[in-house]
């Protein structure tokens, strides 16, 4: 089974890092003479220092102590050879990443590159634009990325200011315990009146077989609600975005759109009558909930289920979550896809030798086996190929693991693919394969691509964060029956009360200024 190169990123996510370089001197009372350049000889150069921040997924998520000291300075002579800096790693302390970052940042210690999103730090002067240095030293990296991936690193003064390190996805499925639908003689729904139909039945007819009404038919959360479902109930193809309204041709929260409030009230219904989970928006334990055997349908992200069925095969060997496909509401299709966002590797001003640093991620896209190596280690020793031509590789049994300090974040298309025979990841490699990209399964943002100017915005609408806030605890509210859809045009009073007009003339101000570039 085979993994686009742009989508292994969600499961490795990205990273950047290399470990503290050990001293090359042995201890101990040796009495030989150093080795001398000879007479007129110039000494070799020293390589150039790179400080890498490793605040990426998988060194934070999996390894957050770092690799182990010998098979991380393997990994360091081997980009020495092979790129020309000096790598060195500065790892998170866990918990406090940024944190520790602002304060390199802001101190006098090194850093040189690191993840984060580049329109907090460009406005406070602490990143660098990479335009020449790409020209200069980064060809592979322009070749990979899209003109739609720059742009969403880009300000309107032509500035890009990152590695693109975010990138649209159609990530929130509704899967289906496929064999209780055999086992309650159902078919996989089509539309959302055939999948309330299937969460009544779950919820009344005791599918996992335990004698107790304790199903859970719908576990989910708000961003699975508005990115699974709400789509359905907005009658145009951005779904869960802003929209513009057509009678003023404004920019617009998804709030004020008239089936926004349709579908809080059929999320009301659902949540009233117990087809959602009660705790869909108080914690998030997907992978606990599984456990259980309860789960009848979810609508989260989709790793919740296709890294966690699995693992729970040996216990449930029944269990089969299925995807349904194509599944429509009133509007049209319930999914939407995510929007791009302003997160990248970024280049600290601080940094001695930037274009080095653009020099390594250059060098990640000279070659698959480059990328291969920034990911797994080092070739031949953590990870060899099983056969090349097609790309298929096998990881070796290491008691010295390596935590892929210094892999790509947000790896994209090389148009290889590259695959394991691991049945832990199968299930995520076929949707990877099969569903991620196919953006005409779901809706996509108005505005996907387009980065808001935060500074701007902040400055004529200071509340705007407030706004957000208030929409979310509100939305949870409604759909909990904690509030009264009566009350909804009260609630809209409230938003404009809060400053929403500002935030609405700001926004079509900025969007209609992307939409005349473009």
């Amino acid at each position: 089974m085979k993994i686009p190169l742009k989508t292994i990123a969600l499961w490795m996510t990205a990273a950047l890092a290399l470990s503290v370089l050990l001293a090359g001197c042995s201890g101990g009372s040796s009495t030989a003479p150093a080795a001398q350049p000879e007479q007129g000889a110039t000494a070799p150069a020293a390589l150039p220092k790179v400080y890498f921040y490793s605040n990426n997924g998988t060194l934070m998520g999996t390894s957050p102590q770092g690799s182990d000291p010998q098979k991380l300075k393997k990994m360091q002579e081997l980009v020495r050879q092979k790129v020309g800096i000096d790598p060195i790693a500065i790892i998170p302390p866990k918990g406090a990443d940024k944190d520790k970052l602002n304060l390199l940042l802001s101190s006098s210690e090194s850093i040189d590159t690191f993840l984060g999103s580049w329109d907090e730090y460009a406005p406070k002067n602490m990143i660098v634009p990479l335009n020449e240095l790409l020209d200069k030293y980064g060809q592979n990296l322009k070749k990979v990325f899209t003109p739609e991936e720059w742009r969403s690193v880009t300000d309107k003064d032509g500035k890009i200011w990152g590695i693109p390190g975010s990138r649209a996805y159609v990530a929130y499925p509704i899967y289906v315990r496929g064999d209780w639908l055999k086992k309650l003689g159902l078919q996989m729904p089509k539309n959302l009146d055939e999948l309330e139909a299937v969460l009544k039945a779950f919820k009344e007819r005791d599918p996992d077989g335990n004698g107790k009404a304790d199903t859970i038919p719908l576990a989910t959360d708000l961003s699975g609600l508005r990115y699974a479902i709400l789509g359905g109930f907005i009658d145009n193809e951005s779904g869960y975005s802003n929209y513009l309204d057509p009678a003023d041709k404004k920019l617009k929260p998804i709030e004020l759109h008239p089936g926004y409030k349709d579908f809080l009230a059929k999320m009301a219904d659902w949540y009233k009558n117990g087809y959602i989970d009660k705790e869909a928006f108080t914690k998030d334990d997907a992978p606990e909930l599984l456990k259980t055997n309860r789960v009848g349908v979810t609508a989260k992200w989709y790793s919740r289920v296709t890294l966690n069925q699995p693992k729970l095969t040996p216990s449930f060997p029944e269990m089969d979550h299925q995807i349904a496909k194509g599944i429509t509401g009133p509007k049209g299709k319930l999914q939407t896809s995510t929007a791009f966002s302003s997160y990248a590797i970024l280049i600290s001003r601080k940094a001695a030798n930037p274009e080095a640093v653009i020099k390594f991620y250059d060098w990640n896209y000279a070659d698959i086996s480059n990328w291969m190596t920034a990911i797994r280690g080092v070739e031949g020793e953590d990870w060899k190929w099983t056969d090349r031509s097609k790309l298929v590789y096998e990881l070796t049994k290491s008691d010295q693991p390596y935590g892929s300090e210094f892999a790509m974040a947000n790896l994209v298309d090389l148009n290889n693919n590259v695959s394991t025979f691991s049945p832990e990841t199968a299930m995520m490699t076929d949707y990877f394969n099969t569903e991620m990209f196919k953006f005409e399964n779901a809706k996509r943002p108005l505005d996907s691509g387009f980065i808001y100017d935060r500074k701007e915005l902040a400055e004529k609408v200071p509340n705007a964060g407030d706004i957000t806030r208030l929409i979310n605890e509100e939305t949870v509210k409604f759909i909990m029956g904690a509030r009264p859809l009566a009350e909804y045009d009260k609630f809209v009073d409230e938003l404009q009360k809060a400053g929403l007009g500002k935030w609405i003339d700001e926004m079509t101000r900025q969007y209609n200024g992307f939409v005349a570039k473009k």
